[in-house]
């Protein structure tokens, strides 16, 4: 029986091998599992095209009602699912592709590059620039409906020059920041330490969020920008992304810290606000940080 109750495995799982099927039932049933699956015998691409239907199971589109899943290939050979969200009573923009939600999701687990992308649909403008923030952008391998192309050939001509490796959003170091006053608890500490890795090179306006659910579990997110601007993802849905992909996905938000740098030109805190209140009755929490 797959764990996850809105999942089917024979629906899902029908052209994996049994010994991998076996392997990846084991890893959705942990209550640790956080949408990235590794151990397993099949070659990596392969694998990640059989699971595209898994991925797409994740996505929540109550808008379009159209779902995307994504698997994005990490250099470790670990597959990292992605699927889109969307979210009724704010803006399309605050909608997260599903291109987007694989790579952050291998971001948020310390992946240091990726070798391929799996889409079930062709990706959009909207993706195919915020995929030039990788650091091995113009070699990336995306494959949707049978074909493979290199992001060069889908983005031909790219918004802004290509990231270096050290300063992308893969790989770019901590940013240094301190609290303003003191941390009270674990939760801020969590926002803090995200916003710390933010990646935000073109407003230098780091961001971080930490969630709590009602049984505990916390989740964290932090900026991705991207140098067109429209294309970057807060913190709080970054945040949101990681917690689809676990058994606490429609567990109720309890906390949610906000932590953001003083003296920033541009600010998450307004959207982050509407967007938890569609959500939730709580109100964000927010810590204030400076650079040092």
């Amino acid at each position: 029986m797959m764990p996850f109750e809105f999942l089917n495995e024979d629906d899902l799982l029908r052209d994996v091998s049994l010994i991998d099927r076996a392997s990846i039932l084991q890893q959705l049933g942990s209550s640790d599992f956080d949408g990235c699956l590794k151990d397993f015998t099949g070659a990596p691409l392969d694998l990640a095209e059989q699971l595209l239907p898994l991925a797409r199971a994740f996505s929540m589109a109550p808008v379009s009602g159209f779902s995307v899943g994504a698997i994005a290939v990490g250099a470790s050979k670990r597959l990292y699912l992605g699927a889109n969200l969307e979210f009724i009573g704010v803006p399309l923009s605050a909608s997260l592709h599903a291109e987007q939600s694989a790579v952050l999701n291998a971001w948020m687990h310390g992946e240091a590059a990726l070798h391929h992308l799996v889409v079930s649909a062709a990706p959009c403008g909207h993706c195919r620039q915020f995929l030039w923030e990788l650091p091995n952008a113009d070699q990336l391998s995306i494959h949707f409906e049978g074909k493979r192309l290199d992001l060069s050939s889908l983005l031909p001509a790219a918004f802004g020059e290509s990231r270096r490796k050290g300063a992308s959003l893969m790989d770019s170091p901590e940013c240094a920041l301190e609290p303003v006053g003191l941390i009270r608890n674990d939760l801020e500490a969590i926002a803090v330490g995200a916003a710390k890795a933010s990646y935000t090179p073109y407003t230098a306006a780091p961001e971080g969020v930490a969630l709590q659910c009602i049984n505990g579990t916390t989740f964290s997110g932090r900026t991705a920008e991207s140098v067109a601007f429209n294309p970057t993802v807060s913190a709080l849905v970054c945040a949101l992304n990681q917690r689809n992909f676990s058994s606490s996905r429609e567990d109720a938000i309890s906390r949610c810290v906000h932590a953001k740098l003083v003296t920033s030109l541009s600010s998450q805190e307004s959207f982050s606000k509407s967007l938890l209140s569609r959500m939730s009755h709580l109100s964000m929490e927010t810590i204030l940080m400076e650079a040092l």
